[in-house]
């Protein structure tokens, strides 16, 4: 049921609680409901859909369809995904790399090794002349990229708000790093993992299916807000061809596919999207 309909049957039986209350009670019982099923690991109640809610009681309940009991799982904040250390590289160090090294990623952060330019940092707030490594992972549908709109999820900034773009972005953590990292300091894990959260499909290996590898393409240095920047690592990710996204699965704002080299309406892309298409353009990559 619908918070509303929640709502008249409780009225219509008298069991309205008298703490809830407000002019919209409606929305506040759809938050609270929400936030229910995010923190509580005993909740009464799972989604169905985006703002239909279902009791855990009855899933055992032959007598209702098996499609009605089908669990929805909300799209993870990005603010959840931050987890410190996180990955920095000193600024200076950026500064001074050519074009053929920002492009290169293994091969710039070997140079930053060497250079003793990486840190892992406690908070991104106190990077001060370090760069916090975010992954931004662009899903490839042949000529054909997966595109959605930004929401408060990411930042009340007006050059992102309700802008369109192209990137699964997540910040790189000491914890993404493992001993299948391959000198990437977990850049590919990370970006797996934000692709597998957003896009839900941690579920794949049940069906036998296979999950490829995101592809560095390089980096480039993007404004956070008004008070940092982060070095992006671009990552390119061919998606299955059994993989096609539906708003029902990904509670993604407006989720469609472009072809970008007929979809010409570059203010129509949030900042980071911009940066990373200038840098495509740059590495001579075709859309």
């Amino acid at each position: 049921m619908t918070p509303s309909g929640i709502l008249d049957s409780a009225y219509a039986a008298g069991i309205v609680p008298k703490r809830l209350y407000g002019r919209t009670q409606v929305k506040t019982l759809q938050a609270r409901l929400s936030e229910d099923v995010l923190y509580s690991s005993y909740s009464a109640f799972f989604r169905t859909e985006p703002g239909v809610f279902f009791l855990n009681e009855l899933v055992a309940d032959p007598t209702i369809p098996a499609k009605f009991k089908e669990k929805f799982e909300a799209r993870r904040r990005i603010r959840d995904l931050h987890v410190a250390p996180f990955l920095g590289i000193d600024r200076d160090f950026i500064a001074h790399c050519d074009s053929a090294l920002l492009h290169d990623w293994h091969g710039l952060l070997q140079e930053a090794e060497d250079c003793k330019a990486i840190h892992y940092l406690e908070s991104r707030k106190e990077a001060g002349d370090r760069l916090v490594v975010w992954t931004f992972s662009v899903v490839r549908r042949g000529t054909e990229v997966l595109s959605y709109r930004t929401g408060r999820y990411r930042t009340d900034q007006d050059t992102f708000m309700n802008k369109r773009t192209i990137g699964f972005p997540g910040v790189v953590s000491f914890y993404d790093c493992t001993l299948f990292s391959n000198g990437d300091f977990g850049t590919r894990e990370n970006s797996l993992n934000a692709l597998m959260s957003d896009l839900d499909i941690s579920a794949v290996a049940m069906h036998g299916g296979e999950i490829p590898d995101p592809v560095p393409r390089g980096s480039v240095v993007v404004h956070e807000d008004d008070r940092r920047d982060v070095l992006l690592v671009l990552m390119d990710w061919t998606c299955p061809a059994w993989f096609e996204p539906t708003t029902r699965r990904l509670s993604l704002n407006d989720p469609r596919w472009l072809d970008l080299r007929t979809h010409n309406d570059i203010d129509d892309f949030e900042p980071w999207t911009k940066a990373t298409l200038d840098a495509f353009c740059e590495a001579d990559e075709r859309f």
